[in-house]
């Protein structure tokens, strides 16, 4: 792998580090169980795409039922907003899947082009501005069905999951070379 591959590896590493990272950190922790109910979700990493399963979903929903005190009522509620999400995300997910594989081919052509790789690149934050923009929705149609003892609960959750993510150290900027 050249030098320019290798930028260009890192340039799309830290673009998908960082809209991960304002995913996570502008919504609630329990968004991603929305995302992923279908059975699937996750990210790709080096051409393998990661199933996270509706276990792993469920594991966090119950988590969430429990330290928020969810009634049944609210479970069921929960999870009818969850599920009719489910057909919303999954067209986005593939298409997020199949325009990060283009994205990969682009920067490991033959031949450089600069502008194909910036409209592939558009092309993903399109994407994931969208799936953005879903999490904040489903996230306030959840907090609708809360009472206001649970958002504050729920608030304080977001709080401390901010506070673990900031103190993860962050990667560096660019690369050490020895």
């Amino acid at each position: 792998m050249n030098t320019e591959d290798k930028a260009m590896t890192r340039i799309y590493k830290i673009l998908t580090r960082v809209l991960v990272m304002f995913s996570v950190v502008a919504l609630t922790p329990f968004t991603n169980i929305a995302l992923a109910n279908e059975g699937g979700g996750g990210g790709e990493h080096c051409c393998k795409h990661h199933e996270w399963g509706a276990e792993h979903y469920e594991h966090h929903f119950k988590k969430l039922v429990e330290k928020l005190g969810l009634t049944d009522a609210q479970q069921a509620q929960a999870k009818a907003i969850f599920e009719a999400n489910k057909p919303l995300v999954k067209p986005l997910k593939e298409s997020l899947h199949a325009e990060k594989k283009n994205l990969h081919a682009l920067m490991h052509a033959d031949k450089f082009d600069e502008a194909a790789i910036r409209a592939q690149s558009a092309k993903l934050a399109a994407i994931y501005t969208d799936l953005v923009v879903n999490k904040a929705k489903v996230c306030s149609q959840f907090r609708a069905i809360l009472t206001p003892a649970q958002v504050a609960a729920l608030k304080a959750l977001h709080e401390e999951h901010k506070k673990k993510c900031e103190a993860k150290p962050a990667a560096p900027a660019y690369p050490t070379y020895k």
